[in-house]
């Protein structure tokens, strides 16, 4: 996948408009001099804080139509590209119409006008514009904060693990990989994706897991944000799905509904290797079971998965 996610990650702090006009009004009256030279100066340093600021937001972000589907999407239903764009936007034309004002005042400065009154004058209406746009410097800050949540994947063979909510897949990732994901008892524990690794020493493979939120057997209009996410994963990442299911239906949904979702999940064309969890609490052994109680069949599963990925990469 040819985009590194961690452009996402270090997307720099939005200052709010009162916090960038503070931050440009006492950076311009630390100015020396005198006269016409020092209001120009004081008039050109509020409109070089602002536009640095603005123009470091906007270069911050990456080129939201090129990048790859997967992430384009999942962005899309995180923040809304739509509404980043608009922000951005917006940053671009407060930063035109400031340096406008700047500009205007500094000529009116040199023309021979009321220094201290042009200074009024232009820190008014350079306020006046910032403000305008507030709004849009916060959306951008809270998208920052969820952007930064979106995980960066490897370009390697990767296993998206699937299935109903509570079943015991974040457990099952935890075993297995790298990844500690926040774990409890009770539906949509999940809300995030997870990513972790799995070191294959015998073959010098990594092989990446992706722990997604539980998804519902429903249509995907009916779908929220979170099982939206999980659909993203194994369409986009998966090369082999890890579906899990528990047939003792404590995670409050029936094995009918859960085979349904399987079925559904098929459809997708993708390797499935399908297990059961909670092996200490059934004898269901038609497919791999696995406990993450008594460690029974965790290894099974394993070996499963360097089986399937072996074969799709032809790996030795």
């Amino acid at each position: 996948m040819d985009f590194n996610a961690e452009i996402l990650h270090k997307l720099p702090t939005v200052l709010t408009a009162d916090e960038l006009l503070d931050k440009a009004f006492r950076r311009a009256s630390k100015v020396s001099g005198r006269g016409k030279e020092k209001a120009i100066n004081k008039i050109a340093t509020v409109g070089n804080v602002i536009s640095a600021h603005l123009n470091s937001v906007v270069k911050a972000h990456p080129s939201y139509t090129s990048m790859p589907e997967f992430y384009r999407e999942l962005i899309d239903l995180t923040v809304g590209i739509g509404r980043i764009r608009k922000s951005l936007a917006a940053l671009k034309w407060a930063d035109s119409m400031v340096q406008r004002v700047v500009t205007k005042g500094i000529k009116q400065v040199k023309g021979g006008k009321n220094p201290e009154r042009v200074i009024k004058e232009t820190y008014g209406r350079v306020a006046s514009i910032v403000k305008q746009i507030d709004d849009e410097l916060r959306t951008l800050n809270e998208a920052k904060v969820s952007l930064r949540r979106i995980p960066v994947f490897l370009n390697v063979p990767t296993v998206v693990v699937a299935g109903y909510p509570n079943v015991g897949k974040s457990s099952l990732v935890s075993k297995i990989s790298s990844v500690k994901p926040k774990i409890a008892s009770y539906p949509f524990t999940t809300k995030e994706i997870y990513v972790g690794i799995i070191d294959c020493i015998d073959c010098g493979e990594k092989i990446q897991i992706v722990d997604t939120p539980g998804m519902l057997d429903r249509p995907i209009h009916k779908r929220n944000e979170i099982e939206k996410r999980a659909i993203l994963c194994i369409r986009h990442l998966a090369d082999c799905i890890l579906f899990v299911l528990d047939p003792t239906e404590s995670c409050g949904y029936s094995m009918e509904k859960q085979l349904s979702l399987l079925e559904e999940v098929k459809e997708l064309g993708k390797p499935i290797i399908e297990v059961y969890s909670k092996a200490d609490l059934h004898d269901k052994r038609d497919r791999i079971a696995f406990s993450t109680v008594s460690g029974e069949g965790i290894e099974d599963v394993k070996k499963e998965i360097l089986k399937v990925i072996r074969k799709k990469y032809l790996l030795p």
